[in-house]
């Protein structure tokens, strides 16, 4: 039996919605490659000891990132599970509502163990990188790059530390591809300021 015309323009739409969930499946599966991978110029730390770097960060610094835009007090709890992933907790005051915010992601190694390079997910499947690309454990100092070098993280085990050190750190992200004329400073403290205004009110 010959299909008529009308059968073959069917047949031809109703394969139009596959090819376009496969083509957008394809182009995600390419993009979470594309921002996973260790940019060219990035060198993560090759010695990295998960079970170490585990445990209460506070941001320093950042390149703003969208989910923590307007944050203050940010800090990072990191939880290692017995797949060997890592929980990741992030929490942040919003001062203009006067309420903590949090986020909670799942991260992965992305290559051997010795790697500072992990994939981190807050939204599954969807992976971004995690390049940790100086960590000193004496000092409680790291620093970690994501997403392709545009976003960086300066992290501590405590909410402040001296100018010299920030400047050493702030050198270390600028030898890895950051940009960072695009930092900015992460106040501590400034949920205690607004609850005192709150109650002088």
């Amino acid at each position: 039996m010959r299909s008529t015309p009308e059968a073959a323009a069917s047949s031809k739409t109703s394969s139009l919605p596959l090819a376009l969930a496969l083509t957008a499946a394809v182009s995600a599966l390419w993009y979470t490659g594309q921002r996973v991978r260790v940019p060219q110029g990035v060198q993560p730390v090759g010695d990295f000891d998960a079970g170490q770097y585990m445990g209460h960060w506070y941001e320093l610094a950042r390149i703003d990132y969208v989910f923590e835009r307007g944050l203050t007090s940010c800090t990072a709890d990191y939880a290692l599970q017995a797949d060997g992933s890592v929980q990741v907790t992030n929490r942040g005051f919003d001062p203009s509502r006067g309420v903590w915010k949090s986020a909670t992601a799942i991260a992965k190694p992305l290559s051997d163990a010795g790697s500072g390079s992990l994939k981190v997910s807050f939204f599954r499947p969807f992976y971004a990188g995690y390049h940790v690309v100086h960590v000193d454990h004496d000092e409680g100092l790291a620093v970690v790059v994501g997403d392709g070098a545009r976003y960086c993280w300066i992290l501590a085990r405590s909410p402040s530390i001296d100018a010299s050190a920030y400047t050493r750190l702030v050198s270390i992200a600028a030898r890895n591809g950051v940009d960072v004329s695009r930092l900015i400073r992460v106040p501590h403290g400034a949920a205690l300021a607004a609850g005192d205004r709150a109650k002088a009110a």
